[in-house]
């Protein structure tokens, strides 16, 4: 078995996030592991009856910035002293992009909660946690939330 030396861990600012981000934790205080928390946003796109156009610029930096606020805030709640960590924020789906970045970043196993948003989009589109899953190259911790765990 590899040693597990690195970790991904998405986070999407839920309560099922925080979970897996405080298990991650945990499992990388006892194995020496450095943490790579990632949050992947999603740039809004405004819809017109002759088709769909993407944001003004300004308007998607503002998204850009705002999510690496969210992240850095997120990540410094968290007991981090003594843990090798960073921070990735990026854009595009987050199932694909967070295999893509478990691939190419050479990461031993990603740590996520299994609930993240709930409701008619988790309906529609299906679990993120799910399709991670089915498609990561590397092992996938999941993470359920307290008391449905």
């Amino acid at each position: 078995m590899k040693n597990i030396e690195k970790i991904l861990v998405p986070v999407d600012f839920s309560e099922g996030s925080t979970e897996a981000a405080r298990y991650a934790l945990s499992l990388a205080r006892r194995l020496g592991a450095e943490l790579h928390f990632l949050h992947i946003y999603g740039v809004p796109v405004i819809s017109a009856p002759d088709g769909g156009f993407m944001m003004p610029p300004e308007m998607v930096a503002r998204v850009a910035s705002d999510a690496q606020d969210g992240l850095k805030r997120f990540v410094e709640s968290l007991p981090l002293e003594g843990i090798e960590w960073k921070r990735i924020v990026a854009d595009g789906a987050a199932h694909q992009e967070i295999v893509r970045r478990a691939k190419e970043g050479e990461f031993d196993l990603i740590v996520m909660g299994t609930h993240g948003r709930t409701g008619l989009k988790h309906f529609l589109i299906g679990s993120t946690a799910e399709r991670v899953v089915r498609l990561s190259p590397v092992p996938v911790l999941t993470v359920p939330m307290g008391d449905e765990g």
